[in-house]
């Protein structure tokens, strides 16, 4: 029997799809890089069925481009994102990548430029033959984007700027310990013994995350968390046998 598969859709919000190309950006700038190192610069070992998924939806957002089979760099519009100047360019960067994916286009040709309610997207979605997994997926990473687009001012019913990042800041840094809860949660351990000789670092391995070194620098604490927060982002809320059965949806 053949197993219905969705269109080709991201597999995580805009928001996720920054960070994980911030890591890359950071590390690599616009050089070109294999797409194995990539999938290392956002946490991962290497090429593996979750890395190729985060990947794929940093192509679709227009963040990474191919340069050449197996080969990738950051694109410009990533790197707007990150130091455009004026506010503006930032933002007409981060619309552009919220409109970068072919599904999107669709919707808003569908429903002229508006966005839908749920319902609707839902209805639009089976139309385009998504299994019944699929439509959510894609209906959830859809409507992130576009919440996140809304609070950055960069959707096209708010194109000006909103003063939230000050205000925003000291929730984000309360929220920084329950990553770290969270992320030695899913690693099945209460405590982790840090080496003093290596830097921090986390891999992922079939029986979960495991973390590594140790610091006492601020800076490469928040840099840590930030990755963190990138694979927070896209790991599933419960553990599942096979990884790689999401990519056939």
């Amino acid at each position: 029997m053949v197993r219905m598969r969705s269109p080709n859709f991201p597999g995580i919000s805009l928001e996720s799809a920054v960070k994980a190309a911030r890591l890359i950006y950071d590390e690599n700038r616009r050089a070109v890089i294999t797409r194995d190192d990539a999938a290392k610069d956002i946490g991962y070992s290497g090429l593996t069925g979750r890395s190729l998924k985060i990947l794929g939806a940093l192509n679709q957002f227009d963040l990474i481009e191919n340069v050449s089979k197996g080969q990738v760099r950051v694109t410009r519009t990533a790197e707007e994102i990150f130091h455009g100047y004026p506010d503006d360019v930032k933002l007409s960067a981060l619309h552009k990548a919220g409109s970068a994916p072919t599904l999107y286009n669709d919707i808003f040709e569908r429903f002229e430029g508006d966005i839908p309610g749920e319902n609707a997207v839902r209805s639009f979605l089976v139309q385009k033959g998504f299994t019944n997994e699929g439509v959510e997926r894609a209906l959830r990473a859809f409507l992130e984007t576009n919440r996140y687009l809304e609070i950055a001012g960069a959707s096209e019913s708010h194109r000006t700027p909103t003063p939230t990042t000050q205000e925003s800041a000291p929730t984000q840094r309360e929220e920084e310990p329950r990553i770290m809860e969270a992320a030695l949660s899913a690693s099945g351990a209460g405590k982790v013994a840090f080496s003093r000789a290596t830097p921090l670092d986390f891999s992922l391995t079939s029986a979960g995350i495991a973390l590594t070194g140790s610091t006492n620098s601020a800076s490469e604490l928040k840099a840590f968390i930030e990755r963190l927060k990138v694979l927070a982002a896209v790991l599933p809320e419960k553990p599942k046998k096979d990884d790689t059965e999401q990519l056939k949806e």
